[in-house]
């Protein structure tokens, strides 16, 4: 074989091994990833001081029943309106969206607060890195209840309302920490959600009883 010919079949070689090498990096098969929640904050305390709010007293809250849709997750990061949108899971899909778990149930932050947390479900999906993730809630079905006698309920179908950006479900951007998930082929991983509670309500206006709370989620998220 001429010497030309010989180096360009080498070179040739090595391009197609490179490409290889490439596409492996960048994740083949499935792996298995599974959901924890649980609240950042102790228990005790719910509503921080924010600036113009005013805080929820410390060991007023009884419960915050979260209703959790479900957990999606997608290659390409999102900001927190493409977070918000298409939250059926039909348009889901078409915006790269998968579904890594599914608990639709009210969730009671309050118990899984002080380094305890819940599993949520988990789901196999392709290999690769992972980038964007958001908690699908429904709003309607979501509520606080304040200790007293009788206990005063927020949200859900009480009067005194609970204001969540949507009256349908809608999704929440979770900010991860630690850089992309990475799913390998073959392996499980684990995605601890960290849900703030302490930063998240805060009354509105001057009277809970007239006004209610307002949701600001902070909510972040880290491989295990």
């Amino acid at each position: 074989m001429p010497t030309t010919n010989r180096l360009a079949s080498i070179a040739l070689t090595a391009a197609l091994l490179g490409a290889v090498a490439c596409s492996d990096s960048t994740g083949s098969g499935t792996g298995t990833v599974g959901v924890r929640l649980t609240n950042a904050s102790v228990a005790a305390s719910v509503a921080a001081s924010i600036e113009g709010e005013l805080p929820l007293p410390e060991g007023s809250v009884k419960s915050v029943d979260l209703w959790v849709v479900r957990i999606d997750a997608r290659r390409a990061d999102a900001t927190e309106q493409e977070a918000a949108e298409d939250t059926e899971e039909s348009e889901a899909a078409e915006s790269g969206w998968v579904t890594l778990a599914e608990p639709d149930a009210a969730i009671d932050l309050m118990t899984i607060a002080d380094g305890t947390n819940a599993f949520l479900g988990e789901a196999e999906v392709a290999a690769g890195q992972y980038n964007g993730f958001r908690l699908i809630i429904d709003p309607a079905k979501s509520s606080i209840t304040l200790n007293g006698e009788p206990p005063m309920v927020i949200g859900g179908e009480s009067i005194v309302g609970l204001k969540l950006p949507s009256a349908a479900q809608t999704g929440v951007k979770i900010n991860l920490t630690g850089g992309p998930v990475d799913v390998d082929d073959g392996e499980a991983s684990t995605l601890l959600v960290k849900f703030d509670v302490s930063k998240s309500f805060v009354v509105r206006g001057s009277s809970i009883e007239e006004n209610g709370l307002l949701f600001k989620p902070v909510i972040k998220a880290e491989q295990q």
